[in-house]
């Protein structure tokens, strides 16, 4: 297993992001809005609580973090990779998974080598990516290809909102449904 992880690539030439911001261009952050924020805040609590549920070891005070606490751990300027997340199973601390929020809207075949290498020098074989967009066609090729030594998930935001939309009207409705008896 030191081989190093070979992607292949189609010859046609992936197209450059179009949506470059200056985290990308510059190496500084940017100051996110509040509505950005508070997104990247319920997604990130989402998926905590999704990886909680499938037996991971994740804390309560991690899920129930207010959203000042938030701010306070990766500030207000953060960048989606800084929200990245390790965890192990519960009962096996071997069997491990990371949480990727790529910067850029439509990952690549060059994030995704990043993401499997980090992952093969830690021993890590599963992934959730968060993205923004749809991958490149590129990329999605080389989850095909790397699926036999990587069990890698993509979510979209847009997804995991829709989620989070779910979980409120399911709670919200169970409450009324209680009244209702």
């Amino acid at each position: 297993m030191d081989e190093e992880l070979k992607i292949t690539k189609p010859s046609r030439k992936e197209p450059e992001n179009t949506h470059s911001t200056c985290t990308k261009n510059c190496g500084t952050k940017m100051v996110l809005s509040d509505d950005e924020i508070r997104r990247l805040f319920r997604i990130r609590k989402t998926v905590l609580q999704l990886l909680k549920d499938r037996d991971y070891f994740v804390g309560d005070f991690e899920i129930n973090m207010s959203r000042e606490q938030f701010i306070s751990k990766f500030g207000e300027n953060m960048k989606r990779e800084d929200l990245i997340i390790n965890k192990a199973k519960r009962n096996d601390s071997s069997d491990q998974i990371y949480v990727f929020f790529p910067e850029e809207p439509k990952v690549g075949v060059k994030t995704m080598k990043t993401y499997t290498n980090r992952m093969k020098s830690e021993n890590v074989f599963r992934a959730i990516l968060v993205v923004q967009q749809n991958l490149t066609p590129f990329a999605r090729t080389c989850i095909n290809e790397i699926s036999s030594k990587f069990h890698l998930e993509v979510f979209q935001v847009k997804f995991i909102a829709f989620m989070i939309f779910g979980f409120h009207f399911r709670s919200s409705l169970c409450l009324v449904v209680k009244d209702l008896h």
